[in-house]
């Protein structure tokens, strides 16, 4: 792969994001990821879960920067990192409207048949969509 793709995700950080402190929780921001990377599939035509597909995550990293409180605006851009036989990789940063780096980090995910829920080769058709532009 000669180059990643990119993709960027809007999204304000909501009431039910966030603690009693008024900062988002930690587990929504995986939230926020998830979101981001259903967006980046549904843009490029890869269904997230069909018949014959699905991506549950196998990994996930994060590291937090600065706090993201209620009411801010925040952009996850996303990048294909890799992409293996049966799994991809995706790296991310979130920054603030106006502001600092809040979170990045990776998270990979595995294609299997929901069927089985056993690992199977990322299609061709998606491994096209998916890949760089």
């Amino acid at each position: 792969m000669s180059a990643p793709t990119t993709h960027s995700y809007r999204r304000l950080i909501r009431f039910a994001d966030t603690d009693a402190a008024g900062v988002a929780h930690f587990s929504r921001l995986l939230v926020i990821i998830e979101e981001a990377l259903h967006d980046f599939f549904q843009h490029c035509g890869v269904s997230i879960l069909d018949e014959a597909s699905a991506w549950p995550f196998v990994s996930i990293h994060a590291d937090y920067k600065a706090g993201c409180r209620f009411g801010d605006e925040i952009t996850v851009a996303l990048s294909l990192a890799q992409m293996g036989t049966s799994s991809l990789t995706v790296s991310f940063e979130a920054t603030r409207k106006g502001g600092p780096l809040c979170f990045c980090g990776t998270a990979t995910l595995c294609h299997v048949n929901p069927s089985k829920n056993t690992p199977t080769p990322i299609p061709s058709k998606t491994r096209d969509a998916l890949g760089p532009r």
